[in-house]
């Protein structure tokens, strides 16, 4: 998948599980998209808006369809998909511990608080809260949460609480 695509389907998830998109985000991955050469009878058109646009995420809606991009289902399977995501990132250790930890609490909350992962939840909040006179090193907080993020993923995908 080009960057430019997959920067559509990206905005396309983000959109979908709640996050804020500005017209200006989608007016600024359609530029990119025409530049990249991809092609669909509204791409121009979108990427021709101006940057506060009021009307860009309804062609934005459309170039999805016209590109044939895939979304999931609904909301639900989008934010799990992002969190999902999250926490591959986080396993990975492409981005810091707090920074993974912050990105996964948003999505937790998402997601309802899903009981899968309260045990994550609880390490990400003893990390957010953690002092210097905390008895529990911060290093093992965030060894935790690295822990929690890998068993996530080695399980079934979405986790399944009973």
């Amino acid at each position: 998948m080009s960057s430019a695509r997959g920067e559509l389907a990206a905005l396309a998830v983000d959109r979908l599980a709640g996050r804020t998109v500005l017209p200006d985000d989608l007016v600024a991955a359609a530029v990119r998209a025409v530049v990249a050469g991809l092609d669909s009878p509204t791409l121009p058109e979108l990427a021709g808006l101006g940057h506060d646009d009021a009307t860009a995420p309804d062609l934005f809606a459309q170039v999805v369809a016209e590109l044939g991009i895939e979304v999931p289902a609904d909301a639900a399977a989008a934010r799990w998909q992002l969190l999902g995501e999250a926490l591959a990132v986080l396993a990975r250790g492409d981005v810091s511990v707090k920074e993974g930890a912050t990105a996964v609490w948003e999505l937790d909350s998402r997601l309802d608080h899903p009981g899968a992962l309260a045990e994550m939840r609880r390490w990400i909040a003893m990390l957010g809260s953690w002092i210097p006179t905390d008895v529990t090193p911060v290093s093992f907080c965030e060894d935790q949460i690295l822990q929690q993020a890998r068993e996530l993923l080695a399980g079934t995908w979405p986790p399944i609480t009973r």
